[in-house]
């Protein structure tokens, strides 16, 4: 890697500390656990594995509003009576963060299936409380040494760490999250170990905040959610009949779940429930109305797409006849109207669950009945899927089998209890996402649908105690393999019970007033801020290439990228990388310059622009918005079928309007509060002495989505998919079309087509073109306009 000439920040991050582990004469000794994140099990007794280092120094690197985790293991020589663990202010030069920025608990044994097979007490809980749950023998004829987990009172954590006994090794576990104000810079605090039997001793915690902010992770995170909202009156999960297909839950429980899953990153559960058809023929969105409310209370939604269940219109798995199918159609188109009022313009049905071959193909008539009336189908499915449906299932969620090939090692052999939590990081080796990515099926399915323009989704069951494995599969290894989301399951099982829950195929544990967090769960967070990191880099990479392309960095950056070895290399190796690389890049300047940086160096008075405010041929296309956001809206231009971008069409009869004016036809550009497609042509001037000089077209807003044709050509598209734009951004923010690679001859067409979905829409604001002897950044063709605009 070249010299990035990153900010001196770094230059604390690359020293190395040579400290021996935290020893108290013969009491007990600390070791950190790095990275915290891993599949080596801390056991309570034995040798700890090579994870485990000795020094006293935790160092944590991370953006604001991060959550980043560390640990430590406490082996005792002697039973050490109520161990606390105290922490200390975390200051910087730039103030003092709340004492909620840090949270402390321990690891906690749970009796349950280990990732070999065989039943074990595997340390996988986090809790503040380590007294509420315990692990007691429970033998029988068949298994003589079988154990259970029993809850000591109510099933409740406590909400800050309680003392502990250590009778051997007990391993601790630290959440920072990194406040949303943090500036930039190096923050410290102290950890205090302090036994009721022992000396005390100090471990540093050393926290890098990075100047910048991370972005929404390009890939979706959902998951499984098998809830539903208790109604009044009616026992909850807590109750013996409260817990089956799914946990009936308060409004309350609810809401701290989802608040659980934002905080590691998934930020669209599925949801068990929909709107349905009442007994009078006419919807019902009341259990509806309960389900959204809660969840944008915990900040999920409005906006995202809704992936529902047992919502009217489901598929069924048979013909449908002429009349269903119509039915179904127009209930579809009903049921989207009832949930884009909510704020949600995309809805998908859930087909039958884990469907394949003919029950699949049998679900068809209703996949298509739902894909015309404007909506989507989703489901969980095998690699069959795209030869017999793909056309009409818009989100395969795909599933990947870990069981068996585990399975298959652990009885080849004879895995025991203890075998397997000590081999556990071994048998990660045998599902790494690398023994997926080249198999036929899994390639014929995600590339299939690629081509299709659509998104496909990753689903396992089996949630093993593998921290660092999820951290892989669910992060970098799921792009890697070319997914674009993941819904596993689940978040937690159905049919659980109390203390004993089916934690095999969960992320967290149910109690009473929220969740218990597991090892594998913190695993997820850490994958989904990986991804975090590669979509801040890719986004700062392709900003900065347009002005800088011819910058090393940017192709040494893009051949880093494609070498990252994302199913075995060091994963917080590679996120300090990309984060040194982001920062160099952003360094480059492009973000920090005025008008008058951009252009330095650059004759202005060269340049010359030239407003297009002669009169435009316009024509209006008008449609209903639920046909301009359908699946089928370019069907229904008649603009683009009948070519109007094309220089020979007829545009004599069209209205003459003059553009960047205003919002109205009268005071010129826009059309008025109609949907549709609005078609705009004329001619760009070309004087002779242009010929050899740079062009380029700057619009300084269309309202929303706008396509550029030069002489029958598309040549630029600026919409809601090609920007990431949000709706509130795209009909104010200006964009450049460059045409120096287009062949002006003179009397050159330029045709404009804006979609408009709601509210007013059109060119509402001034097209110029600018003409310069060299060439221009769009950044730079941006100033020339903004400085020329201030003068007026």
């Amino acid at each position: 890697m070249p010299n990035l000439s990153v900010r001196p920040l770094f230059a604390a991050m690359s020293v190395l500390f040579a400290a021996s582990a935290v020893c108290h004469g013969a009491d007990y000794t600390v070791h950190l656990v790095e990275p915290a994140v891993t599949d080596h099990l801390i056991l309570r007794d034995g040798p700890l594995p090579r994870v485990c280092r000795n020094s006293s120094r935790i160092r944590l690197s991370g953006c604001r509003g991060q959550h980043e985790p560390a640990s430590f293991v406490v082996t005792a020589a002697k039973r050490l009576k109520a161990v606390r663990v105290e922490a200390g202010p975390i200051s910087g030069d730039d103030g003092t963060w709340p004492e909620d920025a840090l949270d402390l608990r321990v690891v906690k044994e749970y009796y349950v299936r280990s990732t070999a097979g065989p039943m074990a007490a595997v340390p996988m809980l986090l809790v503040h409380d380590d007294s509420f749950l315990a692990i007691e023998p429970a033998p029988t004829e068949e298994d003589p040494d079988a154990m259970k987990n029993v809850a000591r009172g109510p099933l409740r954590d406590a909400s800050r760490l309680q003392p502990v006994d250590i009778e051997k090794r007990r391993q601790f576990w630290v959440t920072v999250r990194i406040p949303d104000d943090a500036d930039p810079g190096t923050y410290t605090g102290r950890l205090r170990i302090v036994p009721q039997n022992g000396a005390a001793s100090e471990l540093t915690l050393e926290i890098e905040v990075y100047p910048f902010d991370l972005e929404a992770p390009m890939l979706e995170y959902s998951i499984y959610y098998p809830v539903r909202l208790a109604e009044e009156g009616e026992s909850d999960w807590r109750s013996e009949d409260g817990w089956r297909s799914v946990a009936r839950l308060t409004p309350d429980q609810y809401r701290i779940e989802l608040e659980n899953m934002v905080a590691h990153g998934l930020t669209n559960p599925n949801i068990y429930g929909g709107v349905g058809v009442g007994s009078d023929g006419s919807l019902d969105g009341s259990k509806m109305e309960r389900i959204l409310s809660v969840r944008e209370e915990a900040g999920v939604g409005p906006g995202v797409p809704l992936y529902t269940m047992n919502a009217a219109a489901e598929p069924v798995d048979r013909a449908l006849t002429d009349d269903e199918k119509t039915e179904r159609i127009e209930l579809v188109r009903e049921v989207k109207a009832w949930y884009r009022g909510r704020g949600y313009p995309d809805v998908y049905w859930a087909a039958h669950d884990e469907a394949w071959g003919d029950w699949l193909a049998r679900e068809r008539d209703s996949m298509q009945a739902i894909h015309d009336g404007g909506g989507k189908v989703f489901v969980a499915c095998s690699g069959d899927f795209f030869k017999i449906v793909g056309d009409v299932l818009h989100r395969p969620v795909l599933f990947i089998d870990l069981t068996s090939p585990l399975d298959a090692v652990a009885k080849k052999r004879q895995v025991g209890s203890g075998e397997a939590l000590r081999s556990n990081a071994e048998f990660a080796q045998f599902i790494n996402f690398e023994r997926y990515a080249s198999q036929e099926k899994y390639r014929r399915a995600i590339d299939g649908v690629h081509r299709l323009g659509r998104k496909i989704f990753t689903y396992s069951t089996y949630r093993a105690p593998l921290p660092d494995w999820q951290r892989r599969h669910e992060g970098l290894g799921l792009w890697r393999m070319g997914f674009d989301g993941v819904m596993n399951w689940a978040y937690c099982h159905i049919n659980g019970e109390g203390a004993n829950q089916a934690m095999h195929f969960a992320m967290v544990f149910r109690v009473d007033g929220g969740v218990l967090d597991t090892l594998h769960w913190e695993g997820f967070r850490e994958g989904v801020d990986d991804v975090r990191y590669l979509t801040t880099l890719l986004t700062t990479l392709n900003k900065v290439q347009g002005y800088f392309p011819d910058d090393p960095l940017i192709a040494e950056t893009r051949s880093w990228l494609g070498a990252i070895d994302a199913a075995g290399g060091d994963l917080n190796a590679i996120r300090r990388e990309m984060a040194q690389r982001i920062i160099a890049l952003q360094d480059l300047g492009h973000e920090d310059l005025t008008p008058a940086e951009a252009l330095a160096g650059i004759d202005v008075e060269r340049i010359r622009i030239v407003a297009l405010d002669e009169p435009w041929r316009f024509k209006l296309v008008e449609l209903d918005v639920d046909t301009v956001m359908g699946p089928d809206q370019d069907a229904a231009d008649e603009g683009l079928q009948g070519r109007w971008f094309d220089p020979t069409v007829d545009d004599s009869q069209w209205t003459r309007m003059r553009v960047g004016t205003g919002y109205t036809r009268e005071t010129g550009g826009g059309w008025g509060n109609k949907s549709g497609y609005g078609w705009y042509r004329t001619e760009l001037p070309l004087a002779n002495q242009d010929a050899d000089r740079f062009r380029y077209v700057h619009f300084s807003a269309c309202d929303e989505d706008t396509w550029v044709y030069l002489n029958g050509r598309e040549i630029l598209e600026h919409s809601l998919e090609s920007t990431g734009l949000l709706t509130s951004e795209i009909w104010i923010t200006p964009f450049v079309v460059p045409l120096n690679d287009a062949a002006l001859r003179g009397n050159d067409l330029l045709a404009v087509r804006v979609r408009n979905t709601e509210a007013m829409g059109g060119i509402w604001r001034p097209v110029r073109m600018v003409v310069s002897d060299r060439e221009l950044t769009d950044q730079q063709v941006k100033a020339v306009i903004e400085l020329d605009t201030a003068k007026e």
